[in-house]
């Protein structure tokens, strides 16, 4: 199973790439991530999976928007650095990124370790480096033109701008 350094490492070779490579990060943990149709209430899940290499494998909706899909892999990545002690079968996560309501509830897993799982996705996907890098050296400054080059929504994109929600 993959150790936290080296899951730090594996994100390290390719973090600095506009959009983060989430595919290609959990690809490259051994993490899936394997895209099939779920309830449209459930973005996805990280479940027990004794044949991956990282013993886990992440698993989400193909049927949400692509900057949904990737959000909610970073997600679940998050879930496997932070809460591994805790996943013991895995954790389903809704629309809202609960474990309550999913075909995989984890007791374990509460609103602290979604929020933890939330900002990870978010400094994942959205490091202040580099949108302090495009706003300097492109001059992009609009979130809805950060989001399209990040691969996330705008609204995800204004919350980690600090800015209201339009």
């Amino acid at each position: 199973m993959t150790t936290l350094k080296q899951a730090l490492h594996v994100i390290n070779l390719y973090g600095d790439r506009i959009p983060v490579p989430v595919d290609e990060i959990v690809s490259h943990l051994g993490l899936g991530p394997t895209r099939v149709q779920l309830p449209d209430n459930i973005s996805g899940a990280i479940k027990r999976n004794e044949s991956s290499p990282a013993g886990y494998i992440i698993v989400v909706n193909s049927s949400h928007h692509p900057n949904r899909q990737r959000f909610t892999i970073a997600h679940e990545l998050g879930h496997y650095i932070y809460h591994r002690d805790l996943l013991n079968l895995g954790v389903g996560d809704t629309l809202a990124y609960r474990a309550e309501g999913s075909d995989t509830p984890n007791e374990r897993i509460g609103s602290l370790q979604e929020t933890e799982a939330n900002r990870f996705a978010a400094n994942l996907l959205m490091p202040y480096s580099l949108i302090s890098r495009i706003k300097t050296q492109e001059g992009i400054t609009d979130p809805a033109q950060l989001a399209k080059r990040f691969g996330v929504s705008a609204a995800a994109m204004r919350i980690r701008m600090g800015l209201p929600i339009d």
